[in-house]
């Protein structure tokens, strides 16, 4: 503990030996920081690489800001809806912006904000988004990328290992154990044409998955998308695989949700309608096609998806449906693609100045019935073979009261509502109050949306949110959420209350010094742990955290200090303690194009619930958020080159090694002998 506290005084005090100067982030560093504020507060998965195409897109196709409208704005997650009403608001009002500065003349606007909007929005001449597209022009302004990637640990994991067989003296693979290699390999091709026409194509081994033999031929997953936009009463047109996301997502959002975060205004996510489909998630897309045809101030939405997912199926009814997309031993092998799964659904939503609403429907139908091995928190979890939900949603601004929500219903009557509003009576001012109420007995298969957990049933609660800027330089952020479960869920076996609440500073010093302390508390219920208890026991957990982070830069360096540390207590039981500190290096070369990113971190987590989430640089259109549990430090070093202006070069190194005496990490057949674990990444890019 003494030589932890020592490297975290060392850490802090040699960085501040450098006085700041002025150095531009880039594109994907400001994709990273973003994504790196959605993540810090949340231990769910999120995917990283939709996220990050869809602001790179942006990117290479920059939202005209003076032909703007709610949709366009809504690609970029990190605005709220305060603030993207504001600047629709200015550009009505006083016309169209002349120069890009104009933006800090709208409410609600800090430098931070205009700075992360810069590299995906522009100004310039009306485009005309439905012109002819001749072949020449293809070939001549398309863009095309491939993506090759191989990821590796260095240590042997148990799944890999071979037993020798009792009758002969020759080894043999075990059935529990990996068919594969330790390798994890991704291709993808992508093409797009300005923002009208999108191809891709990608493959996928995960490590342990066989590429060639008895159970595999190539590549275990593959997906093709194309997308469309505006060719005539066509606003978009998609084929191959899809996404579909409308309203506040009750009935469907399989994509990025909103949550608790320090973007303490952002809880709703956006409703995006059809698009392409361009990660390497296994389950959490359609498969077929679909069209949004534009009719005056309707938007009409139609599509269709069948595809195979993977299930425990056993005479024609299957338990669980598993979304993790590994087929590396026999027995995941054998529950791949076991169940077919037929979604058709729709949408219509209305749209004018200040009213939009919108109606969605969606029926799913399995070839097998799905039967839950029921326990207590999943007793009212959907079964059989069908389902159609529907739901209705508005948004309606009125003055400086943005008005919002969505009450979905499906076929057994269970109800899920979601409202809430947005208010700034000031412009140093922004507020959001949502209420959500999900029953019990609601549970569908693609819906996300603001939630306690990644579950949207059996929850009902009030967030409240606050984003105040007082002074030059400063912004303060605040929520409090109280929350219920009506039903036992998984880890309480009674209904339960919780409040979150958050608080966070943050204090921009200069363009390229920035700073925050984040202040967060926990108070719920979970089980108590105990063996041999008849009767289940529900005790108060507490939880507590304060972070602070700095950011700055000099020259071609930059850097980033983190210091938290949590408290956490169950029941009467003492308080018990976690600490992690880091220290990152980037630095981008003046003569040769190679960037390096470096990490160096401590971290002491006593006990299962003190431990920490941390997201770390990685190659492109990857991520990484280990988990720190234990007492030990963690590395990496991330390295990118271009060869030429086509083809770039990623490579990444990473260990965590552990100091608190285990001689295993991990469980199963990720089992790895020692207290370290290393991995190493390579991404190839080309493109032309």
């Amino acid at each position: 503990m003494k030589t932890l506290f020592v490297s975290i005084i060392f850490i802090f005090f040699c960085s501040y030996a450098l006085r700041a100067q002025d150095a531009m982030s880039t594109t994907e560093q400001i994709i990273a920081d973003i994504f790196e504020k959605f993540t810090a507060e949340s231990d769910e998965t999120i995917d990283y690489e939709s996220f990050y195409d869809d602001l790179m897109f942006c990117a290479e196709n920059p939202i005209n800001l003076n032909q703007a409208n709610g949709d366009g704005l809504g690609k970029l997650q990190f605005l709220s809806e305060i603030q993207i009403e504001n600047i629709l608001s200015y550009i009505y009002e006083f016309g169209a912006m002349q120069t890009i500065y104009e933006l800090q003349l709208v409410e609600g606007l800090d430098m931070t904000d205009i700075r992360r909007m810069l590299p995906f929005v522009r100004l310039g001449e009306s485009d005309n988004p439905k012109g002819k597209i001749y072949w020449n022009d293809l070939l001549k302004y398309g863009k095309n990328e491939f993506l090759f990637r191989l990821d590796k640990g260095l240590e042997t994991k148990e799944g890999y290992r071979f037993t020798p067989n009792e009758d002969v003296n020759v080894p043999t693979l075990n059935s529990k154990l990996y068919l594969g290699n330790e390798l994890y390999n991704s291709l993808k091709y992508r093409f797009h044409y300005k923002d009208r026409i999108q191809v891709g194509f990608s493959g996928e081994k995960d490590a342990g998955e066989q590429f060639w033999g008895a159970t595999n031929k190539g590549y275990d997953f593959y997906s093709f998308h194309a997308q469309l936009n505006n060719f005539g009463k066509f606003r978009t047109i998609v084929l191959g695989d899809f996404r579909a996301n409308f309203g506040q997502g009750l009935v469907l959002h399989p994509e990025f949700g909103m949550g608790k975060s320090s973007y303490v205004l952002n809880v709703t996510p956006r409703s995006s309608g059809l698009k392409r489909y361009s990660s390497t998630d296994e389950y959490n897309f359609f498969r077929g096609g679909g069209v949004t045809l534009k009719l005056g101030k309707f938007d009409v939405s139609a599509f269709y998806s069948n595809k195979m997912i993977d299930g425990d199926t056993v005479n024609g009814t299957f338990s669980t449906i598993i979304k993790t997309g590994y087929h590396r031993t026999l027995d995941e092998f054998s529950k791949k693609s076991s169940v077919n799964q037929q979604i058709v659904g729709g949408n219509v939503t209305y749209t004018n100045m200040n009213l939009q609403v919108g109606f969605t429907a969606v029926h799913t139908e399995l070839n097998n019935n799905l039967i839950p091995d029921k326990s207590v928190y999943n007793y009212f979890y959907f079964s059989g073979k069908k389902q159609t939900t529907g739901g209705v949603f508005y948004r309606y601004r009125w003055n400086k009261l943005n008005l919002f929500g969505e009450t979905a219903m499906t076929d057994n009557g269970s109800v899920a509502t979601l409202n809430g509003c947005y208010f700034s009576p000031v412009s140093q001012v922004s507020l959001v109050v949502l209420h959500r109420y999900y029953s019990p007995e609601y549970d569908t298969f693609y819906a996300s949306s603001f939630s306690e957990t990644s579950r949207i049933n059996n929850e009902s609660g009030l967030y409240i949110g606050a984003e105040v800027r007082p002074f030059r330089k400063w912004k303060l952020s605040a929520y409090a959420d109280s929350y219920r479960f009506l039903w036992p869920k998984y880890g309480i076996d009674a209904p339960s209350v919780g409040n979150d609440y958050l608080f966070q500073a943050d204090f921009t010093a200069k363009r390229n010094l920035t700073m925050y302390w984040r202040f967060k508390y926990e108070d719920k219920q979970t089980n108590l742990s105990t063996t041999g208890v008849v009767m289940p026991v529900v005790v108060p957990l507490q939880k507590s955290s304060l972070r602070y982070q700095l950011t700055y830069s000099y020259l071609n360096f930059s850097f980033k200090n983190v210091l938290e540390v949590n408290l956490s207590k169950q029941s009467s039981d003492n308080w018990t303690y976690g600490v992690i500190a880091s220290q990152d290096i980037s630095y981008a070369f003046p003569r040769i194009p190679l960037k390096m990113d470096i990490r160096f971190q401590f971290f002491d987590a006593q006990n299962y619930e003190n431990r920490f989430y941390s997201y770390e640089r990685d190659v492109l259109y990857a991520f990484s958020i280990p988990m720190y549990y234990g007492l030990g430090s963690r590395y990496y070093l991330n390295v990118q080159y271009d060869l030429n202006k086509h083809l770039s070069l990623w490579f990444k190194i990473a260990q965590t090694v552990y100091s608190d005496d285990r001689e295993l990490l991990s469980s199963g057949n990720e089992t790895i002998s020692g207290n370290r674990k290393t991995d190493i990444r390579l991404l190839v890019k080309y493109d032309f």
